[in-house]
């Protein structure tokens, strides 16, 4: 190698490690310069994040502490309740011994609560009572027009008013999921309606006692799953069995279904078992 060429690779700049923690040089920040110029001041401490006053932090805490657990004392036992019904406890204390600040405040919180509580109840009561006419109404209208029936969710026959109590109660699906679990209830029981019609009648026909013994095992246990399903359902889903057997073991209209959930607690039941 000539004196030129040394003289010529003494001139390059020395190769530098590039990689983790070490950039490229032209990438690097340059000396007495801050690579965060618009930073925190060195010793300043984290900030809270600011509030946005669209997201209610004042009620989200409020409801926080007001729901927080506390430990407090009743008699010998120890015992956790949230913070507001602690409070409210305390007030009842002191209301009951006579503090008449106490008496006011505690009476005027039952007082809002109950007429919130009736205002709700109104309100339901006069949109269940609603639903059913509008609904009723355009059934019948379907009718006289010669139209099919429409199909509401909750149907208006499944929606019970009590107009002397003011109390309303549903006894039907609700929505497309529930009718179609109903469904399925239904078309067991009807499945169970014909293995009874068709057992009794093999029953009825058979002449020695093996063969009438095993086709009344059978009718037995279709007429029991028809009744326990048959019970399950409201009134206005019942219906009544064909074929009903009357003899010793036969399930019994309005009382299968009890059976059944007691002998659920004691474990599985074989199908030729006796009721």
């Amino acid at each position: 190698m000539s004196g030129a060429d040394n003289d010529k690779r003494s001139q390059l700049p020395a190769v530098q490690p590039v990689g983790y923690g070490s950039p490229p040089v032209e990438h690097r920040f340059k000396k007495g310069v801050s690579g965060n110029p618009r930073g925190r001041p060195r010793g300043s401490r984290n900030q809270p994040a600011k509030f946005n006053p669209a997201d209610e932090p004042t009620a989200s805490l409020i409801l926080e502490e007001a729901y927080r657990p506390v430990a407090i004392r009743e008699g010998d036992k120890v015992i956790e309740l949230p913070a507001i019904q602690a409070v409210m406890r305390a007030m009842g204390v002191s209301a009951m011994k006579g503090n008449r600040l106490a008496q006011k405040t505690m009476t005027e919180f039952v007082q809002k609560i109950e007429a919130s509580r009736n205002a709700d109840h109104l309100t339901a009561f006069e949109n269940a009572l609603e639903y059913k006419q509008r609904w009723e109404n355009e059934i019948q209208r379907c009718q006289a027009a010669g139209l099919p029936d429409p199909a509401p969710l909750p149907h208006p026959d499944d929606v019970i008013i009590n107009m002397r109590t003011g109390t309303v109660r549903t006894e039907g699906p609700m929505s497309k999921e529930e009718l179609a679990h109903w469904q399925k209830r239904l078309d067991r029981r009807a499945e169970a309606q014909k293995e009874v019609n068709y057992f009794a009648a093999h029953w009825r026909r058979a002449r020695s006692p093996k063969n009438k013994d095993w086709w009344l095992k059978e009718w037995h246990f279709e007429q029991r799953i028809f009744d326990i399903i048959n019970d399950g359902f409201p009134d206005r889903y019942k219906i009544k069995l064909e074929n009903r057997s009357y003899k010793e073991g036969a399930s019994r209209e309005g009382d299968a279904l009890k059976r059944w959930m007691h002998e659920r607690k004691k474990g599985p039941r074989p199908r030729d078992a006796d009721d």
